[in-house]
């Protein structure tokens, strides 16, 4: 049924919810995060001073994390050499095609770049929206996280998208299956 394939096993309110403490805790070692309006606003190409911290907190924690964008280019560039910058070594999966399963069997090739396939950790998909972040972890096998978006601005796509993900998340919520959003936030100066 395509509403278990829409709905997440996590809601958080941003990727600053969620801690290396988190991950552990649910068993889960790595992580491929959408880029756009999950790690910064679609419209920026600067990732804000606390997405930095968290990861480079994720890093050092030794949670293995992907970026991935269904774009790509110059605003994509940008963001590769500010974590470059910043002494941020994760790998980045532009022109992704999420939510195709191929997007993220390559996002885990990344992550199986310097590590053999059996000592890859668990791995967990987060994004801000369901047709594509959430839908294509499902079909890919992988449990997801659900996040708010950090603007509102929006590809026209997407935009329509928005308006079916609105229904579908009233008839999880309706039906009782959308799990409790998690609302803790991310405090640079007491983690770092």
């Amino acid at each position: 049924m395509i509403a278990d394939k829409l709905n997440p096993e996590y809601r958080f309110t941003s990727l600053l919810s969620i801690s290396p403490e988190w991950m552990r805790r649910k068993g889960y070692g790595a992580l491929l995060t959408d880029i756009d309006n999950t790690l910064l606003p679609r419209n920026s190409s600067v990732v804000p001073r606390e997405q930095i911290d968290w990861l480079k907190l994720m890093q050092r924690q030794g949670i293995l994390i992907v970026l991935s964008s269904n774009n790509g280019g110059k605003r994509v560039g940008k963001i590769r050499a500010q974590l470059k910058d910043n002494e941020i070594d994760i790998p980045i999966l532009e022109w992704a095609g999420k939510p195709l399963p191929r997007a993220y069997s390559r996002a885990i090739k990344m992550l199986e770049k310097n590590r053999p396939l059996n000592m890859l950790p668990s791995v967990l998909a987060a994004g801000d929206q369901l047709f594509t972040d959430v839908l294509g972890a499902h079909m890919s096998g992988l449990p997801a996280v659900w996040l708010r978006p950090l603007s509102h601005s929006d590809f026209i796509g997407t935009k329509f998208l928005r308006l079916l993900e609105k229904a579908a998340a009233f008839y999880l919520q309706r039906s009782g299956r959308l799990p409790e959003e998690n609302i803790e936030n991310f405090n640079s100066e007491s983690r770092i």
